[in-house]
């Protein structure tokens, strides 16, 4: 019982050795990890800030569908041919 009861011992302090070390390398590299980050932070922000236009403007398009749906359908086919040549 005292060998497994050590074993269990040098195994919890391994771990907490290991937790420790992680801690550190974590906060060490938090700066870097923030400066890496922060153009996608920024892109994701400004997309979230243009969230109640692109609401308003997918409500006005798809109305507009509903009320022309050949001009729809033929804007729709045009956008696509465009996108696939770019």
């Amino acid at each position: 019982m005292s060998k497994q009861r050590r074993k269990r011992k040098l195994k919890k302090q391994q771990l907490l050795r290991d937790i420790q070390q992680q801690r550190l390398e974590l906060s060490n590299n938090t700066q870097l990890w923030k400066s890496i980050t922060e153009p996608y932070d920024k892109g994701w922000q400004k997309l979230l800030s243009l969230k109640p236009y692109l609401q308003l403007g997918v409500s006005a398009i798809s109305l507009y569908g509903l009320r022309h749906p050949v001009k729809f359908y033929r804007w729709s086919r045009y956008i696509i041919r465009v996108l696939k040549w770019k």
